[in-house]
């Protein structure tokens, strides 16, 4: 599992090579959303200290449909502004969509699900947010971080 210090090291670099392409505000939000978009795993926790179950993988930011959502909304916001004039939120936003989408590829690399589309919200909603069935079958460990103490996660 992809653990947050893991994301920290691995997201430095990208957060510096985006701040030529996209400023420092862009270079801020790629940092800031790569690391933090692990947050809505406390859905999952909520879920798992509610029920006592851990058979479901909501994380709802996890989603390749919302991650696209971002970067067309990224693409849309740099081409509507006036040349020469600055566009620090089209920045921010690209930033955020490429945070995001290196979380996902490295997730994918080191979470190792099933397949690709685990990390699909309208797979997971077709299939009742179910863990096994939407591709995380066969992983035993599957959040047993939830037991441990916040610490632990990190």
């Amino acid at each position: 599992m992809a653990r947050p210090r893991y994301h920290v090291l691995a997201t430095l670099p990208v957060a510096w090579w985006a701040r030529k392409r996209l400023g420092v505000a862009g270079a801020l939000a790629a940092g800031a959303m790569g690391i933090l978009i692990d947050g809505d795993h406390l859905v999952d926790f909520a879920w798992m200290r509610m029920t006592g179950r851990r058979d479901k993988f909501l994380a709802p930011l996890h989603a390749w449909e919302l991650l696209a959502l971002a970067g067309v909304y990224a693409a849309w916001l740099r081409r509507r502004r006036p040349a020469g004039t600055p566009d620090i939120w089209g920045e921010v936003v690209a930033g955020v969509a490429l945070g995001w989408w290196f979380h996902m590829v490295q997730d994918i690399a080191t979470n190792r699900p099933d397949h690709a589309g685990a990390y699909s919200i309208l797979n997971r909603l077709w299939r009742g947010f179910d863990r096994d069935s939407s591709g995380w079958a066969g992983h035993a460990t599957f959040h047993q971080w939830g037991g441990a103490p916040w610490w632990k996660w990190l």
